[in-house]
């Protein structure tokens, strides 16, 4: 009987690469920009309105800062902030 082929070595078909318009760069002092509204309890659409990103990208920042434990949770996590 011939080996199981890995899902991860099957060849895909119809690629899509996911989020390529949003932007990933964060300058340091912007993230921290990020990190003092967000403890500041303003919302995300509030954040991006006043970095000029995009609400997606903010939501992405706000993760990156809290799996580095530069953030704290909020009362009613995110959802509450949008």
């Amino acid at each position: 009987m011939a080996p199981k082929i890995s899902n991860l070595l099957k060849p895909r078909k119809n690629r899509i690469v996911v989020l390529e318009d949003l932007n990933f760069v964060w300058d340091e002092p912007e993230l921290m920009e990020l990190a003092e509204l967000w403890e500041q309890e303003y919302s995300v659409m509030y954040i991006s309105d006043q970095l000029g990103r995009d609400t997606d990208e903010v939501i992405i920042g706000l993760i990156h800062l809290a799996r580095e434990d530069l953030i704290s949770q909020r009362r009613g996590g995110l959802l509450n902030g949008l």
